[in-house]
């Protein structure tokens, strides 16, 4: 029975891993002594948590070893992974699936493939996992993991293409159309300070607003219009431009992308 010099390890130090690692260290899950992180960035730091250079050390000591490094470097590391001692293997990489990890997970090792969100640095990220057969002791650790930062939920994996395309990029979408809307308010004459405050303060009340209501959106934005008023022009813009069109088009594409990952 191999001895593990520690419960957790990460493939990778970068941004998602860092976040992941914070959430566990801010609510107690684990502690520093307790985490092992790998990083190619030999400035690579994390507090107190050890960080070495070779990927095969985290696989060899950790019992458990979350796969944060991109898709496209998972390659070049299977055969250090096929070589590991750990009993479970957490995956963040969008596009890759579990059957792919498998094939190159150590003898009796189980998968769980998740996808979280940028958000979850801050305790506000949203995080699908995969329903699975790694077991139930393994599966109430993850979710233990990644309620530390923000919310879960369980889905096939064959919805996480998907996924990827909604909240694992997400984000993205989301600051992109602040980012229109205080560019709209400086033009409109605010200093664009006072317009982001703005923004930002309607967009996050905004989504609380559909988070509590019991209304759908149509409604809720039928509600903020009224005929011959001035949100009711934004909102004809909008449609006029096919702005719906333009973001599904581009979600679509996201999609489409990760499911390229999935095949490469």
């Amino acid at each position: 029975m191999t001895n593990y010099s520690y419960k957790l390890g990460f493939i990778g130090a970068g941004n998602m891993g860092k976040a992941i690692a914070s959430g566990i260290l801010t609510h107690g899950l684990l502690k520093e002594s307790d985490i092992l992180m790998s990083d190619i960035n030999p400035q690579a730091t994390f507090g107190n948590v050890k960080i070495v250079p070779d990927a095969a050390e985290v696989l060899e000591k950790c019992e458990s070893v979350i796969l944060s490094v991109k898709p496209q470097i998972f390659p070049t590391i299977t055969d250090k992974v096929r070589a590991g001692k750990c009993r479970l293997l957490i995956s963040i990489m969008a596009g890759v699936a579990v059957k792919t990890i498998e094939e190159a997970a150590p003898a009796g090792a189980k998968v769980i493939r998740v996808m979280p969100n940028t958000p979850c640095s801050i305790g506000k990220g949203i995080t699908a996992i995969a329903q699975n057969d790694a077991g139930e002791e393994s599966n109430a650790f993850v979710k233990q993991i990644f309620d530390t930062t923000g919310e879960t939920v369980s889905l096939p994996e064959s919805l996480f293409d998907a996924v990827t395309g909604v909240s694992g990029s997400g984000p993205a979408y989301v600051y992109y159309f602040i980012r229109s809307m205080i560019r709209g308010g400086v033009d409109a004459g605010l200093d664009e300070e006072v317009a982001q405050k703005l923004t930002l303060a309607t967009v996050q009340g905004a989504a609380e607003m559909v988070r509590r209501s019991t209304d759908s959106l149509d409604t809720l934005i039928d509600k903020v219009c009224s005929k011959g008023g001035t949100t009711i022009q934004a909102v004809n813009c909008f449609d006029e431009k096919d702005l719906d069109g333009v973001v599904r088009e581009g979600m679509a594409r996201c999609v489409a992308r990760s499911k390229e990952l999935g095949k490469s």
